[in-house]
Formats: structure tokens, C-alpha cells, sequence
């Protein structure tokens, strides 16, 4: 029955987690979707997120990718197509899927989040399905593939530090943001001095941004294929 998602951390397809908050009001609720990096989430990344989940009213997805990182970075790092195989968007679509049967979703503010190899991947899927994710964050990306699909007005914030020894800020700045830029999505770059890391008052920035979203119309529920 849609809107029978319990308080707290409930499992669903693929792995994945969904967490409403104790305290959330009835109705449809803003929705993040979190995509880990290579090595799975920072540590207390997810324990940090449920209080915010808690004091905005959100509902968080985590969902897993089938290896140690997703599959669209694998493809990438051999030289493949990106998209190949797709087996970590079928699952993340199915995951989704099963959330929206499961909850009500405000589907004016879906939010796909990501770090490292997560905000590669988010940054590349979320662009191409402007329709699903109105907004995408992406924390200390590594590459990004432009989409033909990319829509004007799409709210798109990427922060990198600095001091970054993983993946370069450079690349992020001098690269990515001229990339996206390019597509005419509504993009704020947040440098800030830091490392391989999220910085929670980044964080809190890029959720003001993202979830300050103007109303649009209903979301498909569903990735296109």
C-alpha cells in the first residue's frame, strides 16, 4: 500500500536502504538519493545524514552498486561505453521503484547526491534524466559525461577542496564545470579549501540549493531506458 514506509531504516530491492524520518509530517516528502563512492560511504557519513534527514523532513535512499564501485566507472576506467551492461541503473531504477510503491514521494524535489565516484555517476545519470532528478549534487566528482538529454533549469551543484589528493580539483573546475555549463543546466561550483572529504557546511549549501527548487510538473517514476 503506497505510503506504508515505517519510521526509520526499512530494506528493499537490491540492497538498498530507505529511512524516513520519526517526525516527518504525512503527505509526499522531498527524496535523496545517495550514491557512494568507490569504497562505500565515508565514515559516519550515513549516522550524519539521518539527523538531517530528520530535521528537513527528507527521505534518504542509499542504494548499493553490485561491485566495489558502479559499473558506469568501471566501463569508464576501460575504456568502454559508459552506459555498457547498465546493471547499476537497472538495479538503482528497481530500488526507486520499490520506494515509490512503498512511500509518498514529493516528486518535485528528487535530489540524486553523490560523492567521488558516486558524484561521477551522479553527475552523468542525473543530467540525462533531468525529468526524474530535478536536482543533482555532486561532491568531489572525478569525470562526467554530457548528456543530449540535459534540460535548461536543472539545478546542478558541484564542490571539490582544494586540496584534493584523489581526484583533481583542477578537473573538476577547469573541465566539468565548463562541460555542464555548456548544457545550460543552473549550476553553482562551491570550491572550498579542503581534501577528499564532505564538508558539512558544503553540504547543508548544497541541499539549500537543490531542494529550493520552483514547482514543476510530476516526475516519471522510472529511468528512461
Amino acid at each position: 500500500m503506497l505510503g506504508n514506509l515505517p519510521p526509520g531504516e526499512t530494506a528493499l530491492a537490491n540492497a538498498a536502504v530507505a529511512y524516513r524520518p520519526r517526525s516527518a509530517p504525512q503527505g509526499p516528502l522531498p527524496l535523496i538519493v545517495l550514491l557512494h563512492g568507490a569504497s562505500g560511504y565515508p565514515l559516519g557519513f550515513l549516522e550524519n545524514m539521518e539527523p538531517i534527514a530528520d530535521r528537513r523532513g527528507l527521505i534518504l535512499l542509499y542504494p548499493h552498486s553490485r561491485g566495489q564501485t558502479w559499473d558506469f566507472i568501471q566501463n569508464m576506467a576501460a575504456e568502454r561505453d559508459p552506459w555498457r551492461g547498465g546493471l547499476d541503473t537497472r538495479r538503482l531504477d528497481q530500488s526507486m521503484a520499490d520506494l515509490f510503491a512503498r512511500a509518498e514521494i514529493d516528486s518535485r524535489h528528487v535530489v540524486l547526491l553523490g560523492f567521488s565516484d558516486g558524484a561521477s555517476y551522479a553527475l552523468s545519470l542525473g543530467v540525462a534524466n533531468p525529468r526524474l532528478f530535478n536536482a543533482v549534487v555532486a561532491l568531489s566528482p572525478g569525470m562526467f559525461v554530457p548528456s543530449n538529454r540535459a534540460e535548461r533549469g536543472q539545478r546542478v551543484f558541484v564542490a571539490h577542496g582544494r586540496r584534493d589528493h584523489i581526484l583533481s580539483f583542477d578537473n573538476t573546475s577547469e573541465t566539468i564545470v565548463r562541460d555542464l555549463g555548456g548544457l545550460g543546466v543552473a549550476l553553482r561550483f562551491r570550491p572550498f579549501d579542503g581534501d577528499h572529504e564532505i564538508d558539512p557546511t558544503v553540504l547543508d549549501e548544497a541541499l539549500d540549493f537543490a531542494l529550493g527548487l520552483q514547482a514543476q510538473p510530476a516526475a516519471p517514476t522510472s529511468l528512461p531506458k
